[in-house]
């Protein structure tokens, strides 16, 4: 059975973002446990805004460390039409429809050269993951950042999630958290 970690950073008020994007919260440990995921990464799953920023860089361009690492961007949109927008800027990225009924089977039948997928997304896709596939983990990396204003960003995604704690860590000030769905 495939591994699915989905990692995540958030300020102490619970932001995801700042000035739009994560890097703005994030710090160097942080940093320094996402980079740790990536290796272990058979495939990438990010969402359509990540894939489709032109200020983030392209993550399996040739050269990089995960040039050879398939990159799945998944969408509740046109997959076709995002597959025609990902050609268009170069990316080798694969689109993938889903519903949150079937991201479990997507996930299932996506290309990866190990069983650990690592999800890259914004909260909202993160956790439609986190409920639909039997044991998916929560890599919750908490930033001792508080940070509300214009660029901040909070999930909207109506929903309830039981969680269970798997390990709580700390790195300088930076507390990270893995859990799994109870």
């Amino acid at each position: 059975m495939r591994k699915l970690i989905i990692s995540l950073v958030q300020t102490i008020n619970a932001s995801y973002a700042q000035d739009g994007w994560s890097t703005g919260v994030s710090t160097k440990a942080d940093f320094a446990y996402f980079t740790s995921l990536r290796k272990r990464a058979g495939a990438i799953i990010i969402d359509r805004m990540t894939a489709l920023n032109p200020a983030l860089p392209v993550i399996n361009a040739p050269g990089k460390a995960l040039e050879h690492t398939p990159v799945h961007v998944l969408t509740e949109s046109d997959p076709e039409k995002l597959s025609r927008h990902l050609a268009e800027a170069g990316l080798d990225y694969r689109a993938q429809g889903f519903t949150p009924e079937t991201a479990a089977q997507v996930l299932n039948s996506i290309e990866s050269t190990s069983e650990t997928l690592v999800c890259e997304s914004g909260p909202n896709l993160a956790y439609r993951l986190l409920d639909a596939v039997p044991g998916a983990e929560l890599h919750l990396s908490l930033s001792p950042l508080y940070s509300r204003n214009s660029g901040s960003h909070f999930s909207q995604l109506e929903a309830t999630l039981n969680l269970r704690l798997i390990d709580v860590r700390t790195v300088d000030d930076q507390v990270f958290i893995r859990y799994r769905k109870a």
